[in-house]
């Protein structure tokens, strides 16, 4: 198989393989995709990808970090969410009901300048997760993110700080800290 004179980029191949992209952008990567060998190989990949990422969601090692069109993607899906939305320095009281199907922290924060975005994330007194390297807008003001909801819903009593940070070459700037004050649904 040749290699393309002009590959398509891997966040446009997924762009459109997951369909965030327009009707134009999207008849233009599949007219591409139909005449080269290379990036479509490179496509047929994104399966399987997927359902790696998807395992890793599930298991609860990775939150799900969603763009806007997704989470309207979901209702149209008639996909029960429950929201919560969180400024840099407060918290919520939460909960995840048994109808729920998705659960969203929209984390809103300022991305001027920032290049490379990790979330930091303990629950209680445990240990500090880091995900590093999230895709994000810098123009949305805010960080969707999607917890795995069936380990949410399975947790006692629990207080979840996140923080966002940017990583830059002097060191991380703090974008903003994030309380979560879960409770476990009455009944449960």
């Amino acid at each position: 198989m040749s290699s393309c004179s002009t590959p398509l980029g891997d966040a446009l191949v997924l762009g459109w393989w997951i369909g965030e992209l327009g009707a134009a952008e999207a008849r233009r990567v599949e007219r591409h995709l139909l005449s080269c060998g290379s990036c479509s190989a490179r496509a047929e990949l994104l399966p399987a990808v997927a359902e790696d990422l998807r395992g890793l969601v599930r298991e609860g090692r990775l939150p799900a970090v969603l763009s806007p069109i997704v989470v309207e993607r979901l209702q149209l899906e008639g996909r029960r969410i429950r929201e919560y939305r969180v400024a840099p320095g407060g918290g919520v009281r939460c909960s995840v009901g048994p109808e729920d199907d998705v659960v969203l922290a929209r984390l809103s924060a300022r991305f001027e300048g920032v290049t490379r975005l990790d979330l930091l994330s303990r629950v209680n007194d445990g240990p500090e997760q880091r995900y590093a390297d999230l895709p994000f807008d810098p123009a949305a003001g805010e960080l969707i993110v999607a917890p795995p909801t069936d380990l949410l819903r399975a947790r006692p009593a629990s207080v979840e700080r996140m923080r966002l940070v940017s990583v830059e070459p002097q060191g991380e700037r703090l974008l903003g800290e994030y309380t979560f004050d879960h409770s476990p649904w009455p009944g449960r």
